[in-house]
């Protein structure tokens, strides 16, 4: 079955997928969405490809295609493709990602899942841009975080094994101080950053 022009597809767990063009195989049981493809997930995110396929039998919406998902917040995650469980509301990534956060930092994995009930985020291989005026340093710093996982919440980051420095970044040279620790909390609302080990 192919429909196309405005098009609303709502399913049993109170998600919501609006596209210009569907298609439904009834054998395999999978909904193709194309062309300015949306999905507003029941926990408020709100997902954006131009190709999203829903698989009902697995309850695993993905899409091989470049997607953007949007929280409750504000904050952006642009991936190069995408897993959603829906039973287990959880939304995964690997490759090229990117998140900015409503403060503006940049946040850049290779692998990356969103707990869309708890809105955290777990992510791998990381690396971290923060806004030098919501940080509160000039712009001839360049404040920001390497590591080897995080976690982020609302108003919280937490880094393992992470590099901190504020110096500006110089082609081909390492800063001239950083801070190195086992576990590095970046408290968003104090503007302050925590070191253990």
């Amino acid at each position: 079955m192919t429909a196309e022009g405005s098009v609303n597809l709502f399913d049993v767990e109170g998600n919501i997928l609006k596209t210009d063009k569907i298609t439904y195989n009834k054998i395999t049981d999978i909904i193709i969405a194309n062309d300015n493809s949306e999905l507003i997930l029941s926990e408020g995110y709100k997902l954006v490809s131009n190709k999203i396929f829903y698989n009902n039998i697995k309850k695993i919406i993905s899409s091989n295609q470049n997607s953007t998902l949007t929280d409750l917040d504000g904050n952006i995650v642009v991936v190069d493709m995408f897993q959603y469980h829906i039973e287990k509301s959880l939304f995964s990534s690997i490759g090229k990602i990117k998140v900015i956060d409503t403060k503006n930092n940049k946040y850049f994995f290779k692998e990356l899942h969103v707990d869309t009930k708890k809105h955290e985020m777990i992510g791998s291989d990381v690396s971290v841009l923060l806004d030098q005026e919501n940080f509160g340093v000039s712009k001839e710093n360049e404040p920001r975080f390497v590591a080897n996982d995080i976690s982020i919440t609302k108003n919280k980051s937490d880094f393992s094994k992470g590099v901190f420095t504020i110096c500006k970044q110089k082609k081909d040279r390492c800063p001239p101080w950083l801070l190195q620790a086992k576990k590095i909390s970046h408290d968003k609302t104090k503007k302050t950053i925590y070191y253990e080990h």
